[in-house]
């Protein structure tokens, strides 16, 4: 197994940046072979390929059957959501999950005010959680696993990030659920949209918000790129609304050497894999201002999500707990 990431990034690749208000993406583009042949999520729901309930009648929050009623491998990334049933989950780590089986998924409530049937089954509103929860739950997961306790990620801390996040969004939502800050915002997340482009041949990106530099999403193929595009965009555009209603608005002037330094320490940063829930070897990446995750299959890189955070909070998957929420952040200068 690597002892860094740099293996999977020798011909990665950054391309001319995009900019609107605050929030600034650079399109990367990376060599990784002929990549790995999967139904996304959104994919396997539409075709009726997939089955997502609860568990039991009864339900278990921190779990969800995931049935594959085809034979193709079907990717389920972190940070998905999926609405309904007894109530709206987040994924918390990324699955590929088998042809023709089932999968139990560790996930994460994002609706702390129901628990209460709608449908048996559950569905997509093509959602990601944003970056700021996506990082808290990478840390969480990476500590949880480095403990041999699972997939797990600390269920009242995305309760109070959601929360936090609707208070400062003027958002309210008999249920506290995360989808009704998206859809409050929807138009704004369409401009946001509109603004950067999937460039041809682009298989990832790396994006800036108030000038400093947010996360990255990388894949095997431009083509795999284009399943998850849209709503990997308008959850960094979330997290860049968030603070132009903070009145935090910096026009974004992140530059190509900025983005470049950032990616060079990223290669340089040790990873950890453990085997997956399903197929591939899932992969931990714990570094200097960064945290993030992957997936591993057939030797392959199949999915790369890093995100930044407040320097010298970092414990690394070998150190302690991780500080507490209220002294982390996921923006590094």
């Amino acid at each position: 197994m690597p002892e860094s990431i740099a293996l999977y990034l020798k011909s990665l690749e950054l391309d001319l940046e995009a900019r609107f208000q605050n929030m600034t993406v650079f399109p990367l583009f990376n060599e990784n072979g002929s990549g790995t042949k999967y139904l996304s999520l959104d994919e396997a729901l539409e075709l009726r390929l997939i089955k997502v309930t609860e568990v039991s009648e009864s339900g278990d929050v921190p779990n969800l059957l995931v049935a594959n009623k085809g034979e193709i491998p079907i990717l389920i990334l972190a940070g998905e959501e999926l609405v309904g049933a007894k109530q709206n989950r987040l994924v918390n780590a990324t699955f590929l999950v088998p042809g023709l089986s089932n999968l139990t998924v560790p996930v994460s409530c994002v609706e702390q005010g129901r628990w209460g049937y709608r449908g048996k089954e559950f569905k997509s509103e093509r959602r990601m959680s944003s970056p700021n929860l996506r990082s808290k739950v990478e840390e969480d997961v990476s500590y949880s696993l480095n403990a041999q306790e699972g997939f797990r990620a600390n269920q009242s801390r995305v309760w109070d990030e959601i929360s936090a996040k609707s208070a400062r969004l003027a958002v309210h939502s008999k249920t506290l659920a995360m989808g009704a800050i998206y859809e409050s915002y929807d138009d704004q997340l369409k401009n946001y949209l509109e603004n950067f482009p999937r460039s041809v041949g682009q298989t990832g990106f790396l994006a800036s918000i108030n000038e400093r530099l947010a996360g990255m999403e990388l894949f095997d193929t431009a083509e795999n790129l284009g399943k998850y595009f849209d709503k990997l965009i308008q959850s960094y555009a979330l997290d860049a609304i968030d603070l132009m209603r903070q009145k935090q608005h910096k026009s974004s002037q992140a530059t190509g050497i900025k983005a470049e330094s950032w990616l060079a320490k990223l290669k340089n940063a040790p990873v950890i894999t453990t085997p997956s829930l399903g197929l591939g070897q899932d992969l931990r990446v714990d570094g200097e201002g960064i945290i993030g995750s992957g997936l591993l299959y057939d030797e392959s890189l199949v999915y790369l999500s890093i995100f930044a955070r407040v320097e010298g909070n970092e414990q690394g998957m070998s150190g302690s707990r991780m500080a507490r929420a209220s002294q982390r952040g996921i923006f590094n200068r």
